[in-house]
């Protein structure tokens, strides 16, 4: 066997990224079957490096929520007969040379056009919503949206509560006996007495649910990456404050609970439909605990979100979309750093997540 180490600058495809274009960076690694005697070709080698790109692919799109995989599902024909406009550099890490099998194998680190895959996913289901220049203000899809963040400020534990009822039984049985003397003269009576008990308990066990709450926070940076998320997919945004939501009343329900009351959700949807806006993104974000990743050393913060979409258009309010307990983890230098990027991170992805939700389901 043959082992041959190289060590090139990136391989410059027939296409260059754009200016625009934003490029994740995966290792793949592929391999063929070569018919030549001592080594493979040219064109086997190349063979071998896309198939490792095909394997880039598959692993960045390995993280996509159920809903993004599906609807990758309909493009991969096309970005996999098209691979080089997808996967247009790679860098070399490393190949192989199996001589007794002819197996040739390489692994490259690929730069892989995401803005691309995300454009031909927004082509294949159709805009989410009209452009905004191509329609009237009174036929704009607005999107107004609240995302809160809580982080645990109290937990009151309750001790278990045992009722015990307690049931004693007891009986008692005995023999009495006549004994008269050889004589007649005299007679002598005993008694022979045993006593039994049974004592049976019962009962039931009582355990009262912690009452946990939380301080219930607005994030900018939160805000920010949600409206960016959704700007780009065509939606007009609209930020709580400016629909004349009651902030204040979202923040008290969720600092003890995890959904907003009836009166809350009353308000807002009538506030929202006066206003003629369409759709509602609500969600809140638990901050967990900072902890030492044992990978990277650094600190590490999980956020955890629950959010759902609403449709307003109806007579009825209706859940178009929804994410229930999902996680999103951030690292940083510190908690304070490591709660940042975790925060922007669930904001991203879950904003996404919903979006590819409405997606999938071809609602514009």
């Amino acid at each position: 066997m043959i082992r041959t180490t190289i060590l090139i600058g990136a391989a410059l495809c027939c296409l260059a990224l754009t200016a625009t274009a934003e490029v994740v960076k995966v290792k793949g690694n592929g391999e063929i079957v070569y018919k030549g005697t001592f080594k493979p070709s040219a064109a086997e080698e190349q063979a071998a490096i896309t198939e490792a790109k095909k394997n880039a692919l598959a692993r960045y799109t390995a993280d996509f929520d159920p809903a993004r995989i599906a609807l990758y599902k309909r493009i991969e024909p096309e970005i996999l007969a098209n691979l080089n406009q997808y996967v247009p550099d790679y860098t070399q890490l490393d190949q192989e040379i199996d001589k007794p099998s002819k197996r040739f194998s390489v692994i490259i680190e690929a730069s892989i056009d995401t803005t691309r895959i995300e454009n031909a996913i927004q082509k294949s289901s159709g805009p989410t919503v009209q452009p905004v220049t191509s329609i009237t203000p009174a036929e704009t899809n607005y999107m107004a949206f609240l995302f809160v963040a809580r982080e645990l400020a109290s937990s009151k534990a309750f001790d278990i509560k045992r009722n015990t009822v307690l049931q004693v039984e007891s009986s008692d049985s005995g023999k009495e006996a006549n004994k008269v003397s050889e004589d007649g003269q005299s007679a002598e009576k005993s008694l022979d007495k045993s006593s039994i008990a049974a004592t049976t308990t019962g009962g039931s066990t009582v355990t009262k649910a912690d009452e946990l709450a939380y301080r219930v926070t607005t994030v900018t940076e939160v805000d920010n990456a949600v409206n960016s998320v959704l700007t780009k997919a065509g939606y007009e945004t609209v930020a709580a404050v400016d629909a004349d939501l009651d902030v204040e009343s979202f923040k008290k329900d969720f600092s003890g609970g995890n959904d907003i009351s009836k009166p809350t959700h009353a308000a807002a949807v009538k506030t929202l439909k006066e206003k003629q806006i369409r759709y509602f993104t609500e969600a809140h974000m638990d901050v967990g605990l900072a902890k030492k990743d044992g990978v990277s050393g650094l600190t590490q913060v999980v956020v955890t979100v629950t959010a759902r979409i609403t449709d307003l258009a109806g007579r009825f309010p209706k859940t178009i979309a929804s994410i229930a307990g999902q996680p999103y983890a951030g690292l940083g230098q510190d908690p304070q750093v490591a709660k940042q990027n975790a925060l922007n991170e669930a904001a991203t992805r879950s904003a996404s997540e919903l979006l590819d939700q409405l997606r999938l389901k071809g609602v514009k």
